[in-house]
């Protein structure tokens, strides 16, 4: 009867998830963390204990579980000892979570002062019921709120003999800087995807799972770092599977996007194939995948060939390393970061749909070639320095703009498709002697060039004119004085334009230019029903008189006042 009873029992007792049934009991059994462990528990074997601990690192690498360990070290029956004997009443209860002078606190449940006073302060200076010490383990202690530090501040860096606090948080920069100063701290670190692996496979064997190698490694990598997540996710798949746990298996239930897809996708952007990654579009569209999902799958894939093409990523295989080997690693730095902003686009947008597929089109620019645009600087800038006129970026094409107009004098430069003659017209290339000694054409490839290099000076200057003198300087005439004065400040550099197109040095003299015959019988000619008040001086505020000696122009007032 006691055998049936057994196995009854065994058949109605409620499962324990993997994550509970192989958390660490002792130091050892620690995966991941080896100094922190090394370090506690030399400091409990070595008598040189702190009053408070304080546990940070990101969620499930074992901040809760290291507290419960200290706990145990300190109020088991043979200690304080490092290493617990697990059998005792106090490590029973303490594992539990009962024991009556370990209190676990969760602080995102009890941020108000009043509870702190009751739970903590009130209760600090009372002995311990049955053990060594009295132990308060506040989980996220970044909820508390800025009153409830306030209270505990005091207690904490001075509290009884018999006490010991130990405060765990996923958010350190949350907590004052008073609460983290009284405290030793611990960093726990995310655990490396080998150790991820290697405890997986462990637990595989201990459960009888059988799991095929390429799942582990994908399970280890959805954890990101967290042992409890992985040893959760082990528990779902096999679950799931109800037998062998494949790849595919567990690819499926994490929702993970098939490798065609994903390698499709990937292949049509890195070929700059809008059809090809439309296609890819539609058939993600078609099949009800999350958009968010795949762009993260797609980042991954992408970061893997990054760190492929720097050199320090495992190996890829098959069409992954083929599409990688062409491309610079700033191409794939440029891919994921273009993911990284359409992810953030998504969060935000009422059209998640087209905010996705814009991501993925813009994804086709040419703009991380960086490799090409860097030579083409470097080229430019040795153009520059050297004093050769640089080329044009648009020589490449055949297509040009024309140069405009100089004061109505000059000759226009008209488009052409030969690069040769494009070349000698802006500059690209040293002028023909034919044309070496025409100013207006040596003025007129100045300005392109000047729109290039200098587009704040070119402005100024395109409505000035140049007359070319036999001897002494060119004269440059502006309509205003602003923009001859503008233009002053960039005489040398207009000056070495001219020169280099001319093929001889150039001087330049920058004057004011009278209007033409159209414009002042234009300005001389007033409005009707307005008349012409720039002559009163003494009618004209002094302040719009500093204005007509800057830019020019007139001041007109109504013929007939206006009526009241």
């Amino acid at each position: 009867m006691s055998r049936l009873s057994d196995v009854i029992s065994m058949k109605n007792a409620p499962h324990l998830g993997l994550a509970r049934k192989y958390r660490p009991q002792t130091f050892e059994d620690l995966v991941g963390q080896d100094a922190i462990a090394t370090t506690l528990r030399n400091a409990i074997e070595s008598g040189q204990t702190a009053h408070a601990y304080l546990f940070f690192g990101p969620r499930g690498v074992g901040k809760t579980t290291t507290a419960r360990i200290v706990a145990k070290s300190f109020n088991c029956k043979s200690g304080p000892t490092p290493k617990p004997c697990l059998k005792c009443s106090s490590c029973e209860e303490i594992a539990a979570g009962t024991a009556i002078d370990v209190l676990e606190l969760d602080a995102a449940s009890n941020t108000q002062v009043d509870k702190i006073r009751e739970m903590i302060i009130e209760t600090v200076s009372l002995a311990p019921s049955r053990d060594r010490s009295k132990v308060f383990i506040i989980d996220e202690a970044h909820m508390l709120s800025m009153s409830s530090f306030n209270a505990l501040l005091k207690t904490l860096e001075e509290p009884p003999p018999h006490v010991v606090f130990i405060l765990a948080t996923t958010e350190l920069a949350k907590l004052p800087a008073t609460i983290v100063s009284r405290c030793q701290r611990f960093r726990f670190r995310p655990i490396p995807r080998t150790v991820l692996s290697a405890h997986l496979e462990r637990l595989a064997k201990l459960e009888k799972i059988e799991i095929e190698p390429a799942a582990i490694d994908l399970l280890a990598r959805a954890a990101a770092g967290g042992l409890r997540d992985a040893v959760s996710l082990l528990d779902q798949a096999a679950a799931y599977a109800d037998g062998p746990v494949t790849a595919a298996k567990v690819a499926e239930l994490m929702g993970t996007l098939p490798e065609e897809l994903l390698g499709g996708m990937v292949g049509a952007i890195l070929a700059k194939n809008a059809r090809d990654l439309s296609t890819w579009i539609g058939r993600a569209a078609e099949e009800g995948y999350d958009s968010g999902q795949l762009l993260r799958d797609l980042r991954e894939r992408l970061e893997r060939m990054y760190l492929f093409r720097l050199g320090v990523g495992e190996a890829l295989k098959g069409k992954w390393a083929q599409w990688a080997t062409p491309h610079s690693p700033e191409t794939f730095s440029f891919l994921i970061q273009r993911i990284n902003r359409t992810l953030e686009e998504l969060r935000t947008t009422d059209s998640p749909q087209i905010a996705f597929e814009l991501g993925l089109y813009g994804m086709l620019e040419s703009a991380y070639d960086l490799g090409d645009l860097v030579e083409r600087l470097e080229e430019l800038e040795r153009r520059l320095s050297s004093g050769t006129p640089p080329a044009s970026p648009s020589a490449e094409s055949g297509v040009f703009a024309k140069a405009r107009p100089v004061g109505g004098q000059g000759e226009e430069l008209p488009a052409r498709s030969s690069a040769a003659s494009t070349q000698s017209a802006i500059g690209a290339a040293p002028p023909a002697p034919a044309c070496a000694n025409s100013p207006q054409r040596a003025w007129a490839a100045a300005l392109v060039r000047l729109r290039e290099t200098k587009p704040s000076l070119a402005v100024c200057l395109e409505e000035s004119r140049l007359e070319p003198v036999e001897e002494g300087p060119w004269k440059l005439s502006f309509r205003q004085t602003f923009n001859r004065d503008r233009a002053k400040t960039g005489a040398s550099a207009i000056e070495a334009e001219i020169s280099a197109s001319a093929g001889h040095p150039v001087r330049l003299s920058f004057e004011l230019g009278e209007k033409s015959e159209q414009e002042r019988k234009a300005g001389s000619a007033p409005e009707e029903g307005w008349i012409d008040a720039s002559s009163s001086e003494n009618s004209v505020d002094p302040g719009v008189q500093k204005v007509l000696g800057v830019f020019g122009g007139k001041v007109r007032r109504p013929a007939k006042p206006p009526k009241p």
